[in-house]
Order: structure tokens, then sequence, then C-alpha cells
């Protein structure tokens, strides 16, 4: 008997900047799993968001012509704190 996969497998487009960035947050060998965590999410099958590794500097695209510090990044991102977290 062949081999035979738990789940079928699902082909995604996504950009290959994106994907390898996703690959050096979570490992590379850990993308699939945070996705299917989030599409649980996505459905309503868990109200549980699936964790976000921390942000590194590198991650952090510097503004044109100057650096960028994580805490002036911190400063012009939107408060995405959900009413029910307060």
């Amino acid at each position: 008997m062949p081999n035979v996969e738990k789940t079928p497998r699902q082909t995604i487009r996504v950009e290959r900047e994106l994907w390898e960035k996703a690959g050096r947050a979570v490992g590379p060998r850990n993308r699939g799993q945070h996705v299917r965590d989030f599409l649980r999410w996505l459905t309503h099958e868990t109200d549980e968001l699936p964790a976000r590794p921390p942000l590194t500097d590198s991650d952090v695209p510097p503004r044109s012509g100057e650096g960028t510090s994580r805490a002036q990044h911190d400063r012009t991102q939107p408060d995405t704190t959900s009413p029910n977290q307060l």
C-alpha cells in the first residue's frame, strides 16, 4: 500500500519573499502548522489566534533615507488591541 498522508496536500500561491520571511520567523518546517492554526481561527473552529513570533529589527523595513529603530516602528503601527483584551 502506498504511503498515504493523513490530510490531503493543498497548494497556495505566496510571494517568495513572504514565504522565506515566514520560514525565518517560525522555522522552515513549521510554516504549515501556523497556516493551519490561522485557518482554524479564521473559520471559528477556535477563538485562540495563533501566536506570532517576536518582530526582529531585520523585519522592520527602514524608512527611505534613514534607519528605523524598533521603538520608532512600534509608534507608527496602529493599535490593534481588541476591546475584549482591555
